[in-house]
């Protein structure tokens, strides 16, 4: 069965990572567990608020690597497609070195839009395309925050339902940097892994996975590849359903 959206952006990422080849590189490698809670306040049929907090750490060795909170109000666009406005919160800590335990914290601010849509292949199989547009606000000074650039996002994740309470996903997402500040680094990351997601009640449970970070620096030769374990919790509250 074919995929309406092609996987273009795979593509992408592999062309730019070539042309990288061009130029030596410098490929620093890391570990890193990252721990989350994911709300669904279901408002209505229609409307849901998604709220994600995030604590991101290196290990081997153990130091901070990022504090983030994610909100977004979801809108039910029918036929299997959503859209989605909401704002990130990240704080970081730099620099980027586990090693460097006097660091210090940079805030970020995002506002996002996003566009979804899921398609049922069969019982078993769906497929969910996300586009993700963000725009980053860095701190400057003390509650003052500059623009940095927009960063475009796409995710391509494959869900298998074995079981009525377990899910098997695999995903690829490919994020490209825009801007007039963006020289050498168009190409941002890609993040490609598998998860297994296990709800014992259908408003609770959890999901563990791994996938690997390929970022590419300013520079443009300089990269972090990062091997990330992630486990979060799922959480579903029902506010109010619409009457029949």
């Amino acid at each position: 069965m074919k995929i309406g959206v092609r996987a273009l952006p795979i593509v992408l990422f592999s062309y730019l990572n070539t042309s990288c080849a061009l130029g030596q590189k410098h490929i620093i490698n890391q570990d890193a567990l990252w721990t989350s809670y994911s709300l669904k306040l279901k408002l209505n049929d229609n409307y849901q608020i998604r709220q994600e907090l995030d604590q991101r750490n290196y290990h081997n060795p153990w130091r901070q690597q990022q504090v983030l909170s994610r909100t977004n109000l979801e809108y039910q666009l029918g036929n299997g497609w959503t859209t989605a406005v909401g704002i990130t919160g990240v704080l970081q800590a730099l620099p980027n070195n586990p090693e460097v335990k006097d660091y210090y914290t940079q805030k970020e601010i995002r506002p996002q839009i996003e566009l979804a849509y899921k398609q049922i292949l069969s019982e078993k199989f769906l497929v969910h395309h996300r586009f993700w547009s963000e725009f980053r606000f860095l701190e400057t000074e003390p509650d003052s925050y500059t623009y940095a650039n927009a960063r475009l996002r796409y995710k391509l994740e494959l869900k298998y339902i074995p079981l009525k309470k377990v899910s098997l996903k695999a995903f690829d997402e490919l994020f490209i940097n825009a801007g007039s500040s963006i020289v050498n680094n168009i190409f941002d990351q890609n993040r490609i892994g598998t998860s297994i997601q296990f709800m014992p009640l259908d408003h609770l449970g959890f999901e563990i996975g791994y996938f690997n970070l390929f970022q590419q620096q300013k520079s443009g030769v300089d990269f972090y590849n990062r091997d990330i374990i992630k486990f979060t919790i799922h959480h579903t509250i029902t506010v109010k359903k619409n009457k029949a």
